[in-house]
């Protein structure tokens, strides 16, 4: 019994020792950090971080990263950051921080990766994360990417009220983008719902649905075009266009004059009035 005893006092021992030493190396490293010895710092930081088993040790991460700052390594000063991320440390400053090591690396894809990484891990992270990675897809024009993550933040239920109609805007103008109008006019439907006279939201309504008309057409010219030359069936294919140039007109002309007929009436501007006359003629031809 004697023996048993010892041996699950030396085990105890060894467990005790064992987190003792993570504790160590994490102290270690706080001393050489604090007399300005940074790789000594990242040496004993990184000996810490192996023992994190739990991988809750966000604090060493962040004290890793700002060693790796120190010593001008920011690829790695942005690695530990977004490891002290990863371990729960959600401060907006290690986010910024993150970034910007990246970016003075010159890894700004990093950010983005980084981004997916976190909110992928921890989903409750990803209104935060989708926030931002709304901007990077925005300005890369990577609408099908960036239309999820704008309405991630329209589900938002602290949302203001002056976000949330800004948002509808955004929603409208990607679907509109994605060359979906009658989905992009449900989200101005919905600006319009808080401010129905907003003369500028009518008239991206109504180029949205005058553009959708001309991408159609002009899609519809190019299938043709590319048959055309089958004497077979070069009819038939003449027909098809003019069908499906004739629906598009006739769906979507009749919005697309109201809504800029009712932005012009505080625009009055002369190129919104010629497209109105141009649509009105249009959709009359087909009428008959």
């Amino acid at each position: 019994m004697k023996r048993i005893y010892t041996l699950a006092v030396a085990v105890a021992l060894a467990g005790a020792m064992q987190a003792q030493t993570l504790a160590d190396y994490a102290n270690k490293g706080d001393a050489a950090m604090n007399a300005q010895k940074y790789q000594e710092a990242i040496d004993n930081y990184i000996k810490a971080q192996e023992l994190d088993k739990d991988n809750t040790d966000y604090m060493t991460a962040f004290q890793l990263a700002s060693a790796y700052l120190q010593v001008g390594d920011q690829e790695k000063a942005g690695d530990a950051f977004k490891a002290s991320l990863l371990k729960g440390n959600f401060d907006q400053a290690v986010i910024n921080n993150m970034k910007n090591a990246y970016e003075a690396a010159g890894k700004p894809e990093k950010v983005k990766e980084s981004y997916i990484e976190i909110k992928t891990a921890n989903p409750e992270q990803t209104l935060a994360m989708d926030s931002k990675l709304y901007y990077i897809y925005s300005k890369e024009k990577d609408w099908e990417k960036a239309l999820p993550c704008c309405l991630t933040i329209l589900n938002d239920p602290n949302i203001s009220e002056d976000k949330q109609k800004k948002f509808y805007m955004n929603a409208a103008q990607l679907y509109l983008n994605l060359q979906q109008a009658d989905s992009a006019e449900v989200y101005y439907g919905k600006v319009l719902a808080i401010d129905p006279e907003n003369a500028n939201v009518h008239k991206a309504l109504g180029y949205g649905f005058y553009n959708t008309i001309m991408n159609i057409k002009k899609n519809a010219e190019a299938k043709y075009n590319a048959k055309k030359n089958d004497p077979k069936n070069a009819q038939h294919y003449y027909s098809e266009m003019q069908t499906t140039t004739k629906r598009a007109t006739l769906n979507y002309g009749p919005k697309a004059i109201e809504h800029l007929k009712i932005a012009n009436k505080t625009l009055n501007d002369p190129d919104v009035a010629k497209i109105i006359g141009q649509l009105e003629n249009n959709v009359a031809a087909y009428k008959k």
